[in-house]
């Protein structure tokens, strides 16, 4: 495989890297962040929303937080220039947050052409003196174009609850941008009313997977959910939020204990197919179709 790594400068994202492979192209942020904010196949379509972001004056994108034990919000990772170093199959992107715990995260981006995708590793180092608790949580938006699915539980868990629900604060079940089936959790941008009110769910997804698509292009992630590890948020591990602007995947890790020293990562496959298939909100076959086709 070979790997063209770039510097670039744009007027709207500032300092960006671009990696390119025969089969990818991806566009990561340096001036904060890192934040992914084009991935794509050669000549293909990025899906993920980069649009600029009024409230803190940089642009949307893939990015990674901790969620530490005793908090409920989320510690971004944006704070200063991101330093990178090649692997040998990719690049290491990495940023150091010192308040309230000193901690070093890395955002890894490795590629894999035999199996026609690629990694993005999210690592977090605790640099600090003192063992820290903590989880961490990716979000990937989307433009309004698309809808996300993601595959409810169907292990047997006998005569106990396989399948865990949840809603944020003014997020209703009878919300129209909520799409419940046998299978799948469908989440669509609504209507530039709805996007008014925003709507975030939660599931335990034991799938390990999930998905947008804008009908015809796709963008899936698999991960690993450890259905015996504790999980934030009623251990759920992934998230679908609609609002204005874009909608989003959030998916994290368990809680990690790490000691002084040491690290914890989670990990996403990301796969960019093409197929003739044609994906629709309210039809669960032409998912499962799809899906057969990566």
């Amino acid at each position: 495989m070979s790997l063209n790594v770039r510097e670039i400068t744009d007027d709207e994202y500032g300092h960006c890297a671009v990696l390119s492979t025969e089969d990818f192209e991806v566009i990561v942020t340096l001036d904060y962040g890192p934040r992914i904010i084009s991935a794509k196949k050669t000549d293909g379509v990025n899906l993920i929303y980069n649009a600029k972001d009024k409230d803190y004056d940089r642009c949307h994108g893939h990015k990674m937080r901790l969620t530490l034990e005793r908090s409920t919000n989320g510690i971004y990772c944006d704070d200063s220039p991101v330093r990178y170093s090649p692997m040998s199959d990719g690049v290491s992107f990495m940023q150091t947050i010192v308040d309230p715990v000193q901690l070093e995260f890395s955002m890894d981006i490795a590629f894999n052409s035999d199996i026609g995708d690629f990694m993005v590793i999210h690592s977090c180092l605790n640099k600090s003196k003192e063992a820290v608790k903590l989880s961490i949580y990716t979000e990937t938006p989307f433009c309004r174009n698309g809808f996300i699915f993601v595959p409810q539980s169907n292990i047997d868990e006998g005569d106990r609850p396989s399948k865990i629900l949840t809603l944020w604060n003014n997020t209703k079940w009878t919300d129209s941008r909520i799409r419940l089936g046998e299978q799948y959790l469908v989440v669509t941008p609504g209507s530039e009313a709805d996007a008014e009110s925003r709507l975030k769910i939660g599931l335990n997804n034991t799938a390990g997977w999930c998905g947008f698509t804008d009908g015809s292009n796709a963008f899936i992630k698999r991960y690993v959910h450890n259905r015996t590890a504790l999980y934030p948020f009623c251990h759920c591990s992934t998230f679908a939020t609609s609002c204005k602007g874009h909608i989003s995947i959030q998916t994290t890790s368990p809680f990690y204990r790490i000691e002084p020293g040491e690290s914890a990562r989670h990990i996403e496959n990301w796969i960019l197919p093409v197929s003739s298939s044609v994906i629709f909100p309210d039809d669960e076959n032409s998912i499962d179709e799809f899906i057969n086709t990566i």
